[in-house]
């Protein structure tokens, strides 16, 4: 059995650990503890306000860089192309009062997170005068969960936001470098199906003209201002140039495909023409309307894909200088044949 004496040279011990203990404890919430949601970066973003945005990969600092044009944003890394607006705005919001919670403050363990020179992502934006407006480090995704690990640049403290910012670069997987073509603004060309009146193609040296045929509807006994049959602008057939009529749906798909052309890429507009056959091109293809304006499209030389950069036509729209890559498939569905706009054989 203990005695008083021992029992209480015990509880003198168990007294003292317990105030080491304490003191350690709060030691180590004074180096380490931080706000559960921290804000990393104040205040909303918006283009009006910028300049420039960059987004760099490890120790290269500008892979993509945006600029402000004068009428519209470009991706100088791209051969000052358009840029998406609409890409642009979202990372910014994404950005926009970033918040994110503590997970390290340790220097030793940053490549856990995705920190590295080979693998940190960094994002920048700079207002008119070339002053720095925001900057952001962005490591991996975590294992679990959504988001990714942020930091702020020459700082060690990481913190986990539940925005995805590496998907607003298109690096969905979490991890890469990322693409100048992520931003670019790939709608080529665009017009209402109402809009065109007819559609001429040539391809191998043999020309196919369609022309909208509308129906005509007879004015009703109290119409004042028709007073004769007048078309339907919103019904039409298609009437080949040897008077031959083709099959509605099947012309109306070519229709479909002039009228919202989206490419895949941009190529160099300072090059050659006739590095992209765009010279002589086989293919052309013009769009007129109503009121007798026209749009031609050429397109020249096939590039093949090659890894993550596509594949398609070389291809220029009107008085644009812009080369854009347009996908092979999307080209195939502009210029059937005469035997394919007729009704199938029996």
């Amino acid at each position: 059995m203990l005695n008083r004496k021992n029992l209480m040279i015990l509880v003198g011990i168990l007294a003292v650990l317990v105030v080491i203990s304490l003191v350690q404890s709060r030691r180590h919430d004074a180096a380490t503890s931080r706000p559960s949601a921290a804000v990393i970066l104040d205040g909303a973003l918006a283009r009006a306000d910028l300049s420039r945005v960059t987004v760099g990969h490890g120790s290269d600092a500008e892979v993509v860089v945006l600029d402000a044009g004068s009428e519209h944003w470009l991706v100088a890394t791209v051969h000052g192309a358009k840029a998406d607006h609409e890409r642009i705005d979202t990372l910014l919001r994404s950005l926009s009062g970033l918040r994110g919670e503590f997970r390290s403050d340790s220097r030793e363990v940053l490549a856990d997170y995705g920190f590295s020179d080979t693998t940190t992502v960094s994002l920048r934006g700079y207002d008119s005068a070339g002053a720095e407006v925001f900057a952001v480090e962005v490591g991996s995704k975590p294992s679990s969960g959504q988001g990714n690990f942020v930091k702020r640049p020459e700082s060690a403290e990481v913190y986990l936001t539940t925005v995805g910012l590496l998907a607003n670069l298109g690096l969905w997987g979490g991890t890469g470098r990322p693409e100048s073509r992520q931003f670019l603004d790939l709608q080529a060309f665009s017009a209402e199906r109402s809009e065109i009146e007819m559609v001429e193609l040539t391809s191998e040296g043999k020309t196919m003209a369609l022309t909208k045929e509308y129906a005509m509807i007879e004015p009703a006994p109290d119409d004042t201002v028709n007073t004769d049959f007048y078309a339907d602008p919103s019904s039409w057939e298609w009437r080949l140039d040897d008077g031959t009529m083709a099959v509605k749906t099947k012309a109306d798909g070519v229709l479909g495909a002039v009228v919202n052309v989206r490419a895949q890429d941009v190529a160099d507009p300072g090059a050659d023409p006739a590095a992209y056959g765009l010279d002589s091109p086989a293919r052309t293809l013009v769009l007129t309307r109503a009121d007798g304006t026209t749009t031609s499209m050429v397109f020249g030389s096939q590039r093949e894909a090659d890894g993550s950069t596509p594949g398609g036509y070389y291809t220029r729209i009107g008085d644009d200088s812009t080369i854009w890559v347009v996908g092979t498939y999307n080209v195939d569905n502009m210029f059937k044949s005469r035997e394919d706009l007729l009704p199938d054989s029996e």
